[in-house]
């Protein structure tokens, strides 16, 4: 049963799949191999039974085959033939295509969660930088940094900082980073330096 719902999931982009990736489990390459094939046979047929059917419309005798390979009907099957082969030889090279026409409709689908999840994002505002206590630093910011964890050292007016926590409040500037120097023993493994009115540059980053 897992491997007919692998056939099923073959045909889809990593975009849609996802989800059901589980259900799949170890057939997902072989059944690629089958819906590739598959495909290439089918389109192999009806290949074949069109071109017999247009033979007796065709304008010129001899270049009857190019007539009907670039008739709308040839060129669709021609284009699903390639398709098919594409996702056979990845399969081969165990990799697990889905068909091309699907890609499109999933980068519609990203491009519109991209577009919601944009329009959800709080209103864009510089940081919000305080005194901690002795020599900390409060930061409260409308946007996350997702690269500031425990191994990250930031850099603010020529001061070194660690990052003691993360905390999550209200908006505007939900997302708050308590920082504290950096002991003189900590090596540096990533060095940010940060600028409250970073956030206007995120997005291009």
């Amino acid at each position: 049963m897992d491997f007919f719902f692998a056939l099923l999931l073959s045909f889809l982009p990593p975009h849609f799949r996802r989800p059901y990736l589980h259900k799949a489990r170890t057939h997902l390459i072989s059944a690629s191999v089958a819906s590739g094939f598959f495909e290439i046979v089918l389109v192999s047929i009806w290949y074949a039974r069109g071109f017999i059917e247009y033979i007796p419309k065709v304008s010129i005798g001899p270049a009857a085959f190019l007539e009907f390979f670039f008739s709308w009907r040839g060129m669709v099957l021609a284009f699903l033939f390639v398709d098919g082969a594409i996702r056979l030889l990845a399969a081969i090279a165990g990799q697990s295509l889905g068909t091309i026409p699907l890609y499109v409709v999933a980068w519609l689908d990203e491009w519109r969660l991209r577009r919601d999840k944009k329009k959800a994002e709080l209103p864009l505002i510089p940081d919000c930088v305080e005194s901690a206590g002795g020599d900390g630093l409060r930061i409260s910011s409308c946007r996350t940094r997702k690269n500031w964890d425990k191994w990250m050292t930031v850099m603010y007016k020529e001061k070194l900082y660690e990052i003691a926590n993360a905390e999550i409040g209200a908006p505007p500037r939900p997302y708050t980073y308590l920082l504290r120097p950096k002991p003189e023993s900590k090596v540096i493994r990533g060095l940010h330096r940060y600028d409250p009115d970073e956030v206007f540059r995120l997005d291009d980053e």
